[in-house]
């Protein structure tokens, strides 16, 4: 098995979002993908296999397979088309627990097509206020399995010390986010403790919600993104109907073969 250390949403090392890339050969159970992720410690250990023409896809972060993620199908997109297993001219259907998604190869970068993720306001932000502490919340929505919260500011997007204790408890990540900024349209961070990740550095999926949540409230339907972690990373987000594209850089870091012995 080929496997690939990668940087996603970036064109710099040691930004963007890590991911393990893994090019399955033969068929493996659960346990053991679940066990190799929890080895390799990224963010997210993205599994490929070859399923006549097409390729499917599955996500491991180091406590759980979860349906799915934007930074590790950028990554195994990068893989394919770097290492000459499709040429860059074709694009590349994936199947996933998530459905069929879609990769194409632009001179914009590498662009991704996902399902729109509808959100729905909240009358009552719950202990939302308790988890930010003396962060003036302005909304709060659910976005099938997180929760958007907007803030005022950039500043306050990039300085926010969440209470990861209380955090733990809700039943969904957390994304918080602004559209004031100097220099992108949208700036957000993504926490998600209850799948074992704090907070990740740059997530395609967290902007299949923004996109929509933004798309509305600011009658736009391309936007300039940032995720303000520390790695950090840029986005181009687009709504198109009920799709998002999300468009973005990728590279590799690390090349190894798994030694089964």
């Amino acid at each position: 098995m080929d496997i690939f250390f990668i940087n996603a949403f970036t064109k710099k090392e040691f930004k963007g979002n890590p991911a393990t890339i893994v090019l399955i050969k033969e068929q493996k159970d659960g346990n053991w993908l679940q066990q190799f992720a929890k080895e390799t410690n990224q963010p997210i250990t993205t599994y490929i296999r070859k399923m006549d023409n097409k390729y499917q896809l599955s996500w491991f972060t180091p406590a759980k397979e979860i349906d799915l993620c934007g930074h590790g199908t950028m990554g195994a997109s990068h893989v394919l088309w770097s290492e000459g297993v499709v040429e860059k001219n074709i694009p590349i259907d994936f199947e996933t627990k998530a459905g069929k998604l879609k990769a194409e190869y632009t001179k914009e970068g590498i662009k991704l097509e996902f399902p729109v993720i509808e959100s729905t306001p909240l009358d009552a932000f719950y202990n939302m206020q308790d988890v930010f502490p003396n962060v003036p919340i302005q909304e709060i929505t659910w976005a099938k399995d997180r929760y958007i919260v907007e803030v005022e500011s950039e500043s306050i997007v990039q300085h926010v010390n969440p209470n990861f204790d209380l955090m733990k408890k809700l039943d969904g990540g957390v994304i918080i986010t602004t559209s004031e900024s100097k220099n992108y349209d949208i700036v957000s961070r993504y926490f998600a403790p209850h799948i074992g990740v704090m907070e990740d550095s740059v997530t395609g999926s967290a902007h299949c919600a923004l996109a929509y949540y933004w798309a509305k409230k600011l009658n736009k339907t391309e936007f300039r993104a940032y995720q303000a972690s520390d790695r950090g990373g840029e986005l181009l987000v687009r709504v198109k109907d009920q799709k998002v594209e999300i468009v973005g850089d990728c590279m590799t870091l690390i090349k190894g073969t798994y030694q089964n012995r």
